[in-house]
């Protein structure tokens, strides 16, 4: 989507998807310094003075990711985020400490909870998640946020509705990926677009490495991965999906050539497609691991005889889908899937490094490891 109130877009990029210039432009709206004095009478001359009327408030407006024109206030004290992933991206750009209002998945989300223990205060606003997600309107409405953050279209309407200023921040893919960080930083200004735009740079820099490595692969020397969301339903990501992207970006192919993000399908499809290397995501996905290794259903898949059946990194939200941490995720499957290529990069200490550029938080190695295989803090 452009958003010239934004970013302006740069020429597509050999990696397959446009680049976002990383200083979005705003445009800004103009107003007054406040000034409020009570009236008070002179009793010598019997005068009233009348109450100046108080300026409004400075903002500046911003294009959100579904084309929504947004007048945002400059000064940004108190943010409600009611889309999961985002969240992540609200700690990323240092601007947590705002969070009046979340979700309950991201309190349930172990290292985001080890990183930002304050999150566990944090008013519960949306239970439950994808179709099942509900939001406590009565609630937000409540707080009074100074904005909000969201991904659903009726719950951005109902905040509207009642006034609230209301971002609309979903997207699918990686462009989208990178507007919508950029326009975060754009909302929130200051430190958060600064670092809104470090992101920017780190993920075209990862990207370029990857990229360097792998644009010469052949496609019989491109492993065929299949992603797997959850193995009890067996849900998969197909090809339209932001799944097949970093895929892609990383050397390899969707083993399931069709479909959209998050769609079920058989095992005698899995079968057919034989992946070399199978990725399990979502919470619980060590165990599913085991689970899918010891059922012989999945024995005569090449990536189960290979031993290349692996559980997807999970920080402070999964690494697979919609949050900064795909820019860690593109290093990481390009390491799994082409290894000798990749002998040199050490993941343990890019985790390491992201966490203490954009959380402030230094992690061991050992937590390190424990991120890097799905692990819970210990």
């Amino acid at each position: 989507m452009k958003s010239s109130d934004i970013n302006e877009e740069q020429q597509l990029s050999r990696r397959g998807f446009v680049k976002v210039g990383a200083g979005g432009v705003a445009a800004l709206g103009i107003a007054g310094l406040s000034a409020c004095s009570g009236g008070t009478k002179n009793a010598s001359q019997g005068t009233d003075k009348k109450p100046q009327a108080a300026a409004p408030v400075k903002t500046h407006t911003v294009t959100d990711m579904k084309g929504a024109k947004v007048e945002i206030p400059n000064e940004i004290t108190s943010i409600a985020d009611i889309w999961h992933a985002h969240n992540q991206v609200t700690l990323m750009l240092g601007a947590a400490d705002k969070l009046v209002g979340t979700t309950e998945i991201i309190k349930k989300t172990d290292w985001f909870v080890k990183v930002y223990p304050r999150i566990k205060d944090v008013t519960t606003l949306v239970t439950g998640g994808g179709k099942a997600a509900v939001l406590n309107s009565e609630e937000l409405i409540k707080l009074k946020p100074s904005v909000v953050f969201g991904s659903s279209d009726a719950d951005i309407k109902t905040a509207r509705d009642n006034g609230l200023v209301a971002v609309n921040c979903e997207f699918q893919n990686f462009e989208g990926m990178r507007k919508s960080v950029l326009l975060t930083g754009d909302v929130l200004g200051g430190e958060a677009k600064t670092r809104a735009q470090k992101w920017a740079k780190l993920l075209d820099a990862n990207l370029d490495r990857i990229a360097a490595k792998t644009h010469k692969l052949k496609k019989e020397d491109k492993p065929k991965v299949l992603h797997v969301a959850n193995l009890e339903k067996l849900t998969i990501d197909g090809k339209t999906s932001i799944v097949n992207e970093w895929i892609e970006q990383a050397g390899g192919v969707n083993a399931i050539d069709e479909g959209k993000n998050l769609m079920q399908i058989t095992l005698e499809a899995v079968v057919k497609a034989d992946p070399d290397v199978i990725i399990i995501g979502g919470n619980g996905n060590v165990q599913s691991v085991q689970t899918l290794m010891a059922d012989k259903k999945w024995s005569g898949i090449k990536a189960v005889k290979n031993h290349t059946v692996y559980a997807n990194p999970l920080g402070t939200f999964p690494w697979d889908r919609y949050s900064g941490e795909e820019a860690l995720q593109l290093l990481w499957a390009a390491a799994k899937l082409h290894p000798q290529l990749f002998r040199d990069l050490d993941m343990v200490k890019e985790t390491k490094a992201f966490y203490k550029d954009f959380y402030n938080f230094t992690l061991s190695d050992d937590q390190a490891k424990q991120i890097l295989t799905a692990k819970k803090p210990e």
